[in-house]
């Protein structure tokens, strides 16, 4: 009888203790579940000719093991052999970088770009699969990519990735006022920048003025942002979720003043050149 009953008792005293493993076991697993965050960052423009837009990048934080990347679709080398000639033939190679959010917070802080960051609503699943996604991407044959300004561009790429992973669909909600046009965006940004603008309408031509739907919208990091904060998921099942979960400014920095250029606007210019021709063309 003595024997049965440490029997029993030894049992329950197992049985216990793998019940409190398993809860253990749960706990460590939901707290892994919680440990990585992705968030969509955006930058306020810059005074130089490819920051005058702004940009986007994707943030990766795992507090688990104590990382917090940026991962950025906007690395290029002005070392690059022609690379003017080959930007403006539109065939400029960008590639995929990460680098720390420490070192990424203080270039924009010190460049005078605030910084925007908008906490992605994934479950446990997205996120270990734009986890994958993206350092697959990294490895040296997936990082480089062939840039078009308004159609694979920083924005675009980090849209893409953040959809590629979620089990179901992100719904963007058209605003009223959503008649665009890509010059018309572009204007947006290049307001007291008269000869970038003029430079930009040049390369661009007279198709840029057609009107575009909200996605080709997104080559924007502002617009990118905007259309994220109301966007929502459609599971497979039918629930809905915000694509957006939390918002909120990570670097405040204040705009560097913009440095006096040249004195004359390019219509400036065009008058005098009209009244040169006009003046030898009497004298002639």
């Amino acid at each position: 009888i003595l024997i049965m009953k440490w029997f029993y008792m030894v049992k329950k005293i197992g049985l216990f203790i793998i019940i409190l493993l398993m809860s253990l076991c749960n706990q460590v697993t939901a707290a892994r579940n919680d440990s990585i965050q992705f968030s969509l960052l955006t930058c306020s423009p810059g005074t130089e000719i490819y920051s005058l837009f702004g940009h986007t990048a994707i943030r990766y934080q795992n507090f688990t093991q104590r990382r917090d990347l940026v991962f950025n679709y906007g690395m290029f080398s002005f070392s690059t052999p022609n690379f003017i000639y080959r930007f403006v033939k539109g065939e400029t190679d960008y590639q995929l970088g990460i680098n720390t959010f420490e070192a990424f917070e203080a270039e924009y802080f010190f460049r005078g770009s605030s910084v925007y960051q908008q906490v992605l609503n994934l479950t446990h699943e997205e996120k270990l699969k734009l986890e994958e996604l993206l350092f697959t991407n990294y490895r040296p044959e997936n990082r480089v990519y062939r840039y078009n300004y308004f159609y694979d561009n920083c924005t675009t790429r980090a849209r893409d990735q953040i959809e590629r992973c979620i089990n179901g669909a992100v719904v963007y909600i058209t605003p009223e006022d959503s008649i665009r046009s890509f010059g018309g965006i572009v204007h947006e940004f290049t307001g007291g920048f008269e000869w970038e603008e003029f430079g930009i309408d040049l390369c661009l031509g007279s198709e840029a003025d057609d009107r575009i739907n909200i996605r080709k919208q997104m080559f924007s990091p502002f617009y990118m942002r905007d259309f994220a904060n109301d966007a929502y998921i459609l599971g497979k099942d039918g629930s809905r979720r915000p694509l957006v979960s939390r918002y909120e400014v990570v670097v405040k920095a204040e705009q560097e003043p913009l440095e006096g250029g040249f004195p004359l606007t390019p219509m400036q210019c065009s008058l005098l050149f009209l009244a040169l021709n006009l003046v030898v063309a009497y004298l002639q």
